[in-house]
């Protein structure tokens, strides 16, 4: 062979073996890309299962307690109810102006129905609901019915879940009962 041949097959061998170094280097990367595709889609789906659990256990907390506060027969047992749902601090913010509890054994009812909860989840350890419902009370056989919006901020308490740690009235619907 001619000095001129040899060059040019060298060189494509070369061109060869670079080629096919580079067609494997593509492939290589091509399956790293669907590894790191299929991990993401896993964590993703991970992701999204844990902050629905959470979301849907301050959700059912926010329900179990607003329905603990708002149905009972008498208020003694209204504010035993409500104390597993709490905080400290929520349990005091409950109180008739701040003080100690009612001991009245006036006959007073209440009954909630048609709950709409409304979500801010402002971390993942804080979520606010405000909570729209209609409010039936009897005092002394005397019933009444509104519509009513309730704030409620719920904590995440380590070991322990989900706590209500405010309760704040805001207002009443007129005209729509």
């Amino acid at each position: 062979m001619e000095p001129t041949q040899k060059k040019n097959l060298l060189f494509l061998m070369m061109v060869f073996v670079a080629a096919s170094l580079i067609i494997m280097y593509i492939f290589s990367l091509r399956s790293q890309l669907q590894k790191v595709r299929a991990n993401q889609g896993n964590y993703e789906e991970q992701i999204q299962s844990l902050s629905s659990i959470q979301n849907t256990d301050a959700l059912k907390v926010n329900r179990e307690f607003l329905e603990s506060f708002f149905t009972y027969q008498t208020t003694a047992e209204r504010y035993e109810r409500i104390e597993p749902f709490m905080t400290n601090q929520g349990y005091e913010a409950t109180h008739p102006s701040g003080t100690e509890l009612p001991d009245s054994e006036e006959s007073v009812q209440s009954s909630l129905v048609g709950l709409r909860p409304f979500e801010y989840q402002s971390s993942k350890t804080e979520v606010e609901f405000f909570n729209e419902f209609k409010l039936t009370t009897e005092f002394n056989n005397v019933a009444s019915t509104e519509m009513v919006i309730v704030k409620t901020s719920l904590i995440y308490v380590k070991e322990q879940g989900w706590k209500v740690d405010d309760i704040e009235f805001i207002g009443q619907l007129t005209g729509s009962q």
